[in-house]
């Protein structure tokens, strides 16, 4: 799907907004990394549900983590 086709964005200036020279319409006031402050609390009060991974990583998948050793707490 091509969305610079769309009529919604028939006026942004694709070249403009790569290059990050476009200011955005709204930009959130965030106060730290865990700040949830720009989200509802509908969404914010739900439990989180994690999907549990049904099979390994193959061969290829496993090479793009190549370097990384964090595991999760939960996982332990």
């Amino acid at each position: 799907m091509n969305f610079s086709h769309n009529l919604d964005f028939l006026n942004i200036d694709w070249s403009e907004l790569l290059f990050r020279n476009v200011t955005p319409p709204f930009v959130p006031t965030i106060n730290g990394v865990e700040d949830t402050s720009n989200f509802e609390a509908e969404f914010t009060s739900e439990a989180p549900v994690l999907t549990p991974q049904h099979q390994s990583l193959n061969e290829t998948e496993q090479e793009a983590f190549q370097g990384f050793d964090w595991i999760a707490e939960w996982k332990d």
